[in-house]
């Protein structure tokens, strides 16, 4: 699932506007805006952490919500070569070397 699809799910299943959400995540409308279009496809730690916390969610609980769907949504396509492990991999959830 897109991160725009994502964050407009999380914020229909609480019944909350783009302005709801920003005010709840100390972020600017227009940011927001700016993410559920399509327009800013990287989200950084630091918003990813705002955004959580204004859900009510962790971090982790978000790229799990957003990866979730993304599987579901692939296991119903015909698998290409790499699908499986592009929708079982996630950038954020990767452990730091040691």
């Amino acid at each position: 699932m897109s991160l725009a699809v994502c964050l407009k799910e999380l914020r229909s299943e609480r019944k909350w506007t783009q302005g709801d959400l920003c005010r709840a995540a100390g972020l600017e409308r227009a940011y927001i805006s700016r993410l559920e279009s399509g327009k800013v496809k990287d989200l950084g730690l630091r918003n990813a952490m705002k955004i959580a916390k204004a859900f009510g969610i962790t971090v982790e609980q978000f790229v799990e919500h957003r990866y979730r769907t993304r599987e579901s949504e692939k296991a119903t396509d015909v698998p290409h070569s790499g699908d499986a492990a592009e929708a079982t991999s996630s950038p954020i959830a990767m452990k730091p070397k040691e």
